[in-house]
């Protein structure tokens, strides 16, 4: 193996490596992101209305349960009830259309 052959074998691992560690930091930064989309809700009364993280390990979600709203923190220590409200808005399904 001459010289020329080494720096471009190992010029392709620290391409390859670089690009597996640019895909790692962008799943972490952007992978909550991905599976939620803009869909409507299925039929039903329990749905997530908004999803937030607070740190690595603990998430605040406000999930709707028919005609309450409630305010949840989930993490590794255990889930707990922050609040829970009326629901501003009454659901996509149930609203009268427009005429």
């Amino acid at each position: 193996m001459d010289p020329i052959e080494a720096i471009r074998a190992i010029g392709a691992l620290i391409l390859v490596l670089g690009l597996i560690l640019g895909m790692a930091w962008a799943v972490r930064k952007y992978g909550g992101r991905l599976g939620m989309t803009g869909a409507q809700p299925r039929a039903g009364d329990l749905r997530v209305v908004e999803f937030r993280s607070l740190d690595m390990r603990r998430k605040l979600a406000v999930v709707r349960w028919g005609d309450r709203e409630h305010l949840l923190c989930i993490g590794p220590a255990g889930d707990c009830v922050v609040a829970e409200r009326a629901a501003l808005e009454p659901a996509v399904d149930q609203q009268e259309p427009v005429q």
